[in-house]
């Protein structure tokens, strides 16, 4: 099958040898099985928004160390994926213009109901192209059963940013996958959502620390992506409140690369007003698209399944320290809802919320420890509970933290 460069997207040099895969999204690094290891761990990355795969490189020749087998994943109409088809792209309506609220999902209002079903639909597609990659990846070998008990072997993916809507994707619609030659279940160990931002993650907006350049309207739509880019890399030093501006030092990591670092890793087409991923986000954001995949995602469907509903599978979601605010209100929301979950015994997934600490929204560029230590190190190890008497850490934003990882 042919790759072909996509528009906007600079090429890259592979550092490893890929095999051609039949799956239209594109494996742009594998760091292969770990010499005489019979215990490792493959791990799959999704990237976000504009910033493909190639964000992730810096962990290629740390996997080894780590008992891993690393693969970044570029989605389609990123560098070396196929393009969306016009049947897909049917299936991404433009209805967010600047100034609507978002998640305001009205099922009376035709047009409102009649693109969530679009978009319903293209994130199922997505879903099972996820879905399947893996299935592939299992089928030609080099990937371990998961191995719960001890922390160790299997699958874990990862989305990074926007990416993790598509992780909640995957999630919602893993059980109406039919279950082929391959029980993906037994190779899956993990599902991680890294510093997914408030509305991709799924939870409604509100007006204070939720700002967002790709949601303002008085820059220029042809800004958008300039000033968003700056403004995700930024480092936020939150305390006891969310602070909306970054600190001047560090710099945003987006000044500190070079102009050639920064086309090798980004495709700015999918981005650019137009783009499928631009319309993804603001038409999925106004009919409250990925507020219904997280909820699909996060509980355990009931009755009748055609698929496997990975049941014993972690749900982990990964906060930067100095990441941009609406990350932290994920936090809170999330805690907030694993908690009404126990009381009322409804039959949530295993969530679990860990942090990096130091480490902006960019931490795959400028660091590689914290990322890949809290994608992989067992889950007890860091977690979050709401600040009360008795809890020993940091307070941020009214939570304590108990452990946290380091970049």
């Amino acid at each position: 099958m042919m790759r072909s460069k996509r528009a906007g997207c600079a090429t890259i040099k592979s550092s490893t040898m890929i095999a051609e895969f039949k799956s239209p999204l594109h494996i742009l690094e594998d760091s292969g099985v770990p010499t005489g290891s019979t215990d490792y761990t493959t791990v799959v990355l999704v990237h976000g928004f504009t910033w493909h795969s190639g964000t992730f490189k810096k962990l290629i020749p740390l996997a080894h160390s780590s008992n891993a087998r690393v693969v970044l994943v570029n989605r389609g109409d990123y560098l070396g994926s196929k393009p969306l088809t016009e049947t897909e792209r049917a299936l991404l309506p433009s209805i967010w213009a600047p100034g609507l609220q978002v998640d305001a999902g009205d099922a009376e209002d035709a047009e409102i109901a009649a693109a969530k079903e679009k978009l319903e639909t293209f994130m199922a597609h997505r879903a099972r192209e996820l879905h399947d990659l893996l299935v592939e990846l299992v089928q030609r070998g080099g990937v371990l059963k998961a191995n719960h008990k001890n922390n160790k072997g299997g699958i874990i993916i990862a989305g990074w940013s926007l990416g993790g809507s598509f992780m909640n994707a995957l999630l919602a619609h893993v059980a109406s996958i039919p279950v082929g030659d391959v029980k993906l279940s037994d190779f899956m160990r993990r599902v991680v959502l890294l510093d997914t931002p408030v509305v991709p993650f799924g939870l409604s907006r509100t007006p204070k620390n939720t700002y967002s350049p790709m949601f303002d309207p008085s820059i220029a739509e042809e800004d958008r992506q300039r000033v968003f880019n700056s403004w995700v890399s930024g480092y936020y030093q939150h305390g006891d409140t969310l602070q909306g501006q970054p600190l001047l030092h560090p710099p945003p990591t987006i000044s500190t690369l070079t102009p050639e670092e920064i086309a090798s890793l980004t495709c700015e087409g999918p981005g650019a007003p137009g783009g499928s991923d631009e319309i993804l986000m603001h038409s999925g954001a106004r009919v409250g698209l990925f507020k219904s995949m997280r909820e699909r995602a996060l509980y355990l469907p009931g009755g009748d399944l055609v698929g496997d509903p990975w049941q014993k599978v972690e749900v982990r979601f990964v906060a930067c320290e100095n990441s941009i605010p609406s990350v932290y209100l994920v936090v809170k929301g999330l805690q907030e809802e694993i908690e009404e979950a126990n009381v009322k015994g409804l039959p949530m997934r295993d969530v679990r919320i860990v942090r990096v600490q130091g480490a902006n929204h960019f931490v795959r560029v400028v660091s590689s420890r914290g990322h890949r230590s809290c994608i992989m190190t067992r889950t007890d190890m860091y977690t979050v509970s709401p600040g009360s008497v008795g809890c020993t850490g940091e307070n941020i934003a009214g939570f304590t933290w108990k452990r946290r990882c380091s970049v």
